[in-house]
């Protein structure tokens, strides 16, 4: 028992690193797909407070912690998610809020983002990023039952996503949190089985290998 929970353990706080990368790369496509429709002047002030709005995190960061450059370039994204919804800068400014709000353990608002977005855009460009999302605070607050419930209405709901796989691993993550190590497990092999040779698959075998660890 004290093999599974160390693995557990390891798999997770290994797993919180890598998440708001993980949501950026996801939803990269189509926020670049959205920035080529820009040919209006509404999306066009949009994009320039999106630019003001990252400008001053940027900042914030390259200084250290400014309260005051963080408040604002907050404003500035809620602004552009408030004003200009329908635009591109604010697909781009909902992933910067969640990640924002998810890197600095703020799970509860970072969450209050996603679900914000899937409410007015269920099928949105996004919305499976945010539906990852979702799950990723849950995950985070070691909620593994609503984590793994959202994650299976994101698996059911997408089935034709091309990045499913990636909501595998997060569920496979969250049954790992439960001890649920068959399932996890049924999972992975799941994962490896339908996209081999791929880096999904190999993180699935990683799993494998380590739950096969515990076994013995």
């Amino acid at each position: 028992m004290e093999s599974g929970s160390g693995l557990i353990t390891f798999v997770t706080d290994r797993w919180k690193g890598a998440v708001a990368a993980v949501i950026g790369l996801l939803a990269l496509s189509a926020v670049i797909a959205g920035y080529s429709a820009w040919n209006s002047s509404k999306e066009v002030n949009a994009g320039v407070l999106l630019r003001k709005a990252v400008s001053r995190l940027e900042a914030n960061s390259q200084t250290g912690q400014d309260t005051t450059k963080q408040e604002e370039g907050v404003r500035s994204l809620q602004e552009v998610m408030s004003r200009y919804a329908q635009s591109a800068a604010a697909v781009e400014a909902t992933l910067r809020l969640g990640t924002l709000y998810y890197t600095g353990g703020k799970y509860d608002e970072a969450r209050s983002v996603y679900t914000a977005y899937l409410s007015k855009n269920p099928r949105g460009r996004i919305a499976f990023s945010a539906g990852i999302g979702v799950g990723d605070t849950y995950l985070a607050q070691r909620n593994y039952a609503k984590a793994v419930d959202t994650y299976s209405r994101l698996i059911e709901q997408f089935s034709q996503e091309p990045l499913l796989p990636e909501a595998h691993l997060h569920l496979a993550r969250a049954y790992l949190g439960m001890n649920r190590l068959k399932d996890a497990g049924a999972v992975y092999e799941k994962l490896v089985a339908a996209h081999p040779n791929t880096g999904w698959a190999r993180s699935a075998q990683g799993e494998l290998y380590r739950l096969s660890l515990t076994s013995r």
